[in-house]
């Protein structure tokens, strides 16, 4: 019972108070204005009249044929009989509380609207033209969902301020360790650890620098290594000049059949030189240096194991550097196409990456009954040969260079 008023909390009213109570957590505690009636019966509409009066006053048609109620009005008379002195309290005290769930998530997407448009308009200073992608970007992505102004703000600025240092520094030393990035700008070495919301930023924001590298190589084209020790190169077969540091240590792993991942903390420290003209093999997939281990193949192959790791780029260019012959091969397929660019551009020499090769696997294939899997993507350029990327285009069947063993490790010719 409340202050004597029964009838207020008779079962004919409820749907009234649980659509007011709607209407306020859906608009806000403090919106009045007119509500449109919920389905009451005939009772529930006179008692309905008798708290509001006029025009819902008992024997009034209209107490029978209104549509709407003023939510003015009736908070007057729930206060003007005690029940409380706000329609909110008087729908706690008549036992419907309004949520404030419902006011905290209005209170939180606004919020989220003034971080967003505040970092928009931030970006929007920026030099960079895929800027104002790269928010947009890390916006969809969720990457400042809970963040309010200030503190997304300030993930936009760190970023600012990472991407400066990386010009300043990373790049023009040769390379430094992200640990030390983060220690050395944000203060802490784990500021740009895997997960944390500067790390994601950051990332995103490099890939758009060098568009079609994945987290991993953008960080390492930047000249910013995850480490000196993780992603080795791994090699079979490298002998090393007589007058190199790491050259006993080469040929005792080439005399055990043992293959030898070079970390950039090895190649830094020791690099590698090889004497002028020697042929390298270099590949896309780990295990065509297990198979040359396995088989001893004579001369020596290095894999980059996908999308090259900075310890691998490295070794290619000190092999270079020293006279080394590179030949390069990959998969057939867009990405591994677009790897065979980049190695092109580097100095290496495409080896049975050709259109006459290509077409070769795909027939081998389909005699031997083997289904290539379908590439849904597009064939980069080719420039070593532009006939390529038109068959693959009119292909489209992915060919790993596992399959191509025996053409790959069959002794060159000199």
């Amino acid at each position: 019972m409340v202050n004597g008023r029964p009838s207020l909390e008779a079962p004919e009213l409820r749907e009234l108070w649980l659509a007011v109570r709607s209407r306020l957590e859906r608009t806000g505690p403090d919106n009045r204005g007119r509500l449109r009636l919920p389905p009451l019966t005939s009772r529930g509409r006179l008692l309905l009249a008798a708290l509001v009066g006029s025009p819902l006053s008992p024997g009034s048609p209209a107490a029978t044929t209104a549509t709407t109620v003023d939510l003015g009005a009736l908070e007057r008379s729930l206060a003007a009989l005690g029940v409380g002195a706000t329609l909110p309290d008087a729908l706690s005290a008549l036992g419907y509380p309004v949520s404030a769930e419902a006011a905290r998530r209005r209170a939180a997407r606004r919020a989220g609207q003034e971080a967003r448009e505040a970092v928009r308009a931030e970006v929007a200073t920026w030099p960079e033209p895929w800027a104002v992608r790269w928010i947009d970007e890390v916006i969809r992505a969720g990457v400042l969902a809970g963040s309010e102004t200030p503190d997304a703000l300030d993930l936009v600025r760190t970023t600012r301020t990472v991407l400066d240092r990386i010009d300043t520094e990373g790049r023009r030393t040769g390379g430094i360790a992200r640990v030390d990035l983060a220690a050395e700008v944000l203060g802490s070495s784990h500021a740009l650890d895997r997960g944390t919301k500067a790390e994601a930023m950051v990332t995103r924001a490099l890939r758009h620098r060098f568009p079609g590298s994945d987290a991993r190589d953008a960080w390492d084209r930047a000249g910013i290594q995850m480490d000196l020790v993780s992603a080795p190169a791994l090699s079979w077969g490298l002998r090393a000049a007589p007058s190199s540091p790491m050259a006993r240590f080469l040929d005792e792993a080439v005399r055990l059949g043992i293959p030898v991942h070079l970390s950039q903390l090895a190649l830094r420290a020791q690099p590698i030189a090889v004497t002028t003209g020697t042929d390298v093999l270099v590949v896309e997939n780990p295990r065509i240096v297990e198979a040359a281990a396995q088989r001893r193949t004579p001369f020596p192959v290095v894999a980059l194991n996908g999308n090259p790791s900075g310890a691998a780029l490295l070794l290619v260019d000190q092999l270079l550097s020293s006279g080394g012959a590179l030949r390069y091969h990959g998969d057939f397929d867009a990405a591994g196409l677009r790897i065979c660019a980049r190695m092109h551009d580097l100095g290496l020499v495409p080896f049975e990456m050709d259109r006459a090769a290509y077409l070769a696997a795909v027939d081998d294939a389909r005699s031997r009954g083997a289904p290539l899997p379908a590439d849904p993507h597009p064939a980069p350029p080719t420039p070593w040969d532009p006939a390529l990327q038109a068959a693959f285009d009119a292909c489209r069947r992915i060919v790993h260079e596992e399959r191509l063993l025996a053409t790959l490790l069959h002794q060159p010719e000199p």
